[in-house]
C-alpha cells in the first residue's frame, strides 16, 4: 500500500517550502501545536499531502524546520545589528535592540520559538542544539576582542547568555503573553544597560 510519504514528489521550490512553513506557523498560532494536524497545514498552504510528507516527513518535521528557520532569522538579525559597532557597549546595545525589534515584528514566530519544548520533538532536539551553539559561537566571536582587552568580564561560558539576554528574554516572554503593557521600544535602553552592567569588567 502506498502512503503519502512513499509518493515521489518533485522538489518544492524554496518559496513553496516557505509557504508551507508560513502556513504551519499561522495554524500553530491559531490552534496550538498539539491540536494542529497535517490536514490543517495542507488546507492553509494548498500544498498536496504527498508534498508535505515527502519534504517534511511529519508534523514534527514541519515544526522542527520552522523552528530552525525562525532561529536562523532571529540570530542573523541580531548579528547584523551588532557587527562593526565601535565599542563593546554599543555591540551589546545592538544585540538587545535587534532582539526587541525582532520579537515585536514577528510575535507569532517569537512565541513559537519560546515554546521550544512543545515545538521540537526529542528526535530533532540535538540538531537544534547544534544550530543554536553555532549562533552563540558567532556572537562570542563578535565580543572576543573586548574579552581580550579586559573590557568584558571573563566568566564561565554558561553565564554569558543568561547575563546578556536573560532580562530581555524574560521581558519578551511577559510581553508576548500579554502580561505587561510597557511599550517594548522604551525598554531597550534599560535592558541594554542591564546586559552591559552584567558583562562589563569593573573599572580600576
Amino acid at each position: 500500500m502506498t502512503t503519502p510519504a512513499d509518493t515521489v514528489e518533485p522538489e518544492l521550490p524554496v518559496d513553496r517550502k516557505s509557504a508551507i512553513l508560513a502556513s504551519a506557523l499561522a495554524v500553530f498560532s491559531e490552534k496550538g501545536i498539539a491540536a494542529t494536524t497535517i490536514e490543517d497545514i495542507r488546507a492553509r498552504s494548498q500544498a498536496s499531502v504527498g508534498s508535505i510528507y515527502h519534504h517534511f516527513g511529519t508534523k514534527e518535521g514541519i515544526a522542527a524546520a520552522l523552528f530552525g528557520q525562525g532561529l536562523d532569522d532571529y540570530w542573523l538579525q541580531l548579528l547584523a545589528a551588532a557587527e562593526n559597532q565601535p565599542t563593546a557597549e554599543r555591540t551589546i546595545h545592538g544585540l538587545i535592540e535587534a532582539h526587541i525589534h525582532w520579537i515585536t515584528a514577528r510575535p507569532d514566530m517569537a512565541r513559537f520559538l519560546f515554546s521550544r519544548r512543545q515545538a521540537v520533538g526529542p528526535a530533532y532536539d540535538p540538531a537544534i542544539r547544534v544550530r543554536t551553539a553555532g549562533h552563540f559561537k558567532a556572537v562570542f566571536a563578535l565580543l572576543k576582542p573586548w574579552f581580550k582587552q579586559g573590557v568584558l568580564r571573563r566568566l564561565p561560558a554558561e553565564l554569558y547568555v543568561p547575563l546578556l539576554m536573560g532580562p530581555a528574554q524574560e521581558y519578551s516572554r511577559q510581553w508576548l503573553a500579554g502580561r505587561v503593557e510597557l511599550d517594548p521600544q522604551i525598554v531597550i535602553e534599560e535592558l541594554s544597560r542591564a546586559a552591559w552592567l552584567g558583562l562589563a569588567a569593573a573599572k580600576e
